[in-house]
């Protein structure tokens, strides 16, 4: 199972437990790869309904971002979890989207 630095599993720093309903937008191709085994009975899917526990976010424009959260908002459920995932500087990919635009948006 994939470990970050902290030698903590990537799905349970990502609070995906047995059968989460996890749904990703925008994910790289290779996401259910990086995450490794996961628990029993998760489900990845891309639609976002108020069955979804976690809504996994990658983008790297504020505008988008900000349009899909309004979206998300209409079918989450107020205790699902959201996690924005962006470029960061190293990376050097163009990108409006830093920590302060997702606490403002949020």
């Amino acid at each position: 199972m994939p470990v970050g630095y902290s030698g903590t599993p990537l799905p349970r720093k990502l609070g995906i437990k047995e059968s989460t309903q996890v749904a990703l937008v925008g994910a790289p191709p290779d996401y259910a790869a990086l995450l490794g085994e996961l628990p029993a009975g998760v489900i990845l899917g891309t639609r976002v309904s108020s069955s979804t526990d976690i809504l996994h976010v990658f983008v790297t424009d504020r505008e988008t971002l900000a349009a899909l959260l309004v979206k998300a908002r209409q079918k989450l459920r107020d205790d699902a979890a959201v996690w924005v995932s962006w470029p960061k500087k190293a990376s050097q990919v163009a990108t409006t989207v830093t920590e302060d635009v997702i606490r403002e948006l949020a």
